[in-house]
Order: C-alpha cells, then structure tokens, then sequence
C-alpha cells in the first residue's frame, strides 16, 4: 500500500527539525533527517538546511523554494529500508526528470536517525548547549558533540558538520498592550516564551491567547541575572519604578539583547538610575533605549512589528539564524 505524503510544515517554519524527530520517536515512528551538504550554483536554503521525514510519510522542513520536497519525501522512505545514502538533485544528478528553476545542483545527505542520537540530542536542548551533528558522508554515520560558542555548518571532506543552538527564547517582563502585541506576534514566529507581568488585565488577555504568564509581585524578578546567550529580553513597564531593578538583573546576564520601551525623558531617567546603581557604562550600552527597528512607533502592532525584527535582526548577526 502506498504511503502518503504529508507535509506538517508551520507557516513560519524554522530550521530547526530536531523537536519533530524527537516527538515522533516518542509515537514510535523510524524517521530519516535529510541535510543539504553541497552546494553548485545558487539556491534559496543555506548549506546545513534540514528536512524530516516519519515512516508515516510525515515531513517538515524544507531544502529549496518548494520544487523538490515531496521528491525528497518519497527518498527518504526507500532509505528507510535501504540505508543511507547522498543523492544529487538538479545540475548533473541522474534524476533527468527533476530540475532545479534556479539550475543549481544540491547534495542531500539521507541519514535514518537511531535512538542513541536522539536521546544525545534531546539531553543536550534540555540544558540548552549549542552542538554539532556530524555527518559521515561516506559511511552514513551521524555523531553528536557539544559546541563551544555559536557553532557554524561546514564541510570538510567526507565530514560534514550541522550546527544545532538552543532554540532562542524570549523574555518578556513588564505590562501594558505592548507587551501582549510582542508575545503574539513572538509566537507565531516560534519562539520559545517565557512572560512576567504585575498586570493582572494583559495576563488574562495572554490566557485567552494561550499564552500563560507569570505574575509579578515586585519587581526584583528571580532568575534574570542567568539567562543564557540565545535569550532576548524586552522590558514593557508603563510604571518606571518597575523596570530599572529589573533591568538592572538583565545587564547582568548573557541575554543577546536587552530592550526597553519609553518616552525619550523616561530613557534618560532610567540611564542615571541605573548609573546610580553602580551599574557599569558598558553594561548599560548593552541595551536598546528605546527598542525597535521603526523611529516614533506608536501603535502596539507597529511597536511588535519593530522589536521582532530588531531582535531578528541581531540573533541573524550574531548567526543565532539562518
């Protein structure tokens, strides 16, 4: 019987495949991760790119502009049962009847996933270490090694090497419709979310959402000073009292980003405030005073809009993203 071919690709997919191995290994499912590790020409998915594909004819992920997927589906089900293996799709691949609109040639690497790499991988995003997945191309191996820093895909020989970093998070403090615009629109993209607020109106509001968050009692917040590295903070109190002491525990942590809405009076108050406290001037330039890619936003949709993609922008530099 033939299996059908399902894509269960979110509208804002990621390239992170990993959390839909590790749930269908859970449901009991053999899977297959296939991984774009060369390259001729020009194409729309860097090296490292990542599909998945269940026994089931699931799949997510994605290796060009949508021509090739399903192609790719279908291989990986006969790899299942035959092993692994690369195979060239496009310029020069054997497959005449598959071509590539861009005429570029893409390598994938087919890899079948056993349990020991899984359970590898799942150890190492439970406490949040970047790491490295390597790729024996000529025998088919996959191994997993913890990274130091940020990590970056590359090919060296037969070895093949996919960068994997925590998925990034978001920390939201404060209150206010900003804060409830920022968590929406942060969670269609797809991060991961944690929200504190004293505001007991925006906390339903993000319940109704379903996006549970955490009430404030004062605002020295516990844990913000050992946030990690893939971690953007971004501070919405309309009470100012409230945001230098949490502030204060932010500039104290490895948070890529650290942004604060204000008035430009309230981004000067909080400056001498935070000076006050002995906090250090390297710390404070560390934040975004006042956060946003779009100068002067006033609507709660617009200021969402401009510190997504300033966050975006940065987490893309610091290769946090592809």
């Amino acid at each position: 019987m033939d299996i059908p071919i399902i894509s269960e690709q979110p509208a804002l997919a990621g390239d992170d495949v990993l959390d839909d191995v590790i749930r269908w290994h859970d449901q009991g499912l053999r899977t297959v991760m296939v991984t774009l590790v060369g390259i001729d020409g020009a194409t729309p998915r860097p090296l490292g790119a990542q599909m998945a594909v269940s026994e089931d004819g699931r799949w997510v992920g994605y290796l060009s502009g949508g021509c090739l997927e399903k192609t790719v589906a279908l291989e990986a089900l006969r790899v299942l049962a035959e092993g692994p293996c690369i195979v060239r799709y496009g310029r020069g691949s054997p497959y005449f009847d598959i071509r590539l609109p861009c005429g570029s040639g893409l390598d994938l690497s087919f890899n079948p996933v056993d349990p020991t790499f899984i359970e590898e991988c799942r150890d190492l995003r439970r406490v949040r270490s970047a790491f490295v997945q390597t790729l024996d191309l000529a025998g088919g191996a996959m191994r997993v090694s913890r990274a130091s820093g940020i990590p970056q895909s590359r090919r060296d020989g037969d070895l093949f090497q996919r960068a994997h970093t925590p998925r990034l998070r978001f920390q939201l403090v404060g209150g206010g419709p900003a804060l409830s615009a920022v968590a929406v629109l942060s969670n269609a993209f797809g991060v991961e979310l944690d929200i504190m607020t004293p505001d007991d109106v925006v906390r339903l509001d993000l319940v109704r959402a379903g996006l549970p968050a955490r009430g404030m009692a004062e605002p020295a917040a516990q844990g913000l000073a050992q946030l990690d590295g893939y971690t953007a903070a971004v501070v919405t109190f309309h009470d100012h009292s409230w945001e230098v002491p949490v502030l204060a525990q932010l500039l104290k942590s490895n948070c890529f980003y650290i942004g604060v809405l204000g008035s430009r009076q309230a981004q000067l108050d909080r400056l001498a405030k935070l000076s006050e406290m002995g906090v250090a001037p390297g710390e404070i330039a560390r934040m975004r005073n006042p956060a946003g890619l779009i100068p002067r936003a006033k609507s709660r949709g617009t200021l969402a809009v401009s510190i997504l993609a300033e966050i975006v922008t940065e987490a893309k530099s610091l290769g946090l993203l592809a």
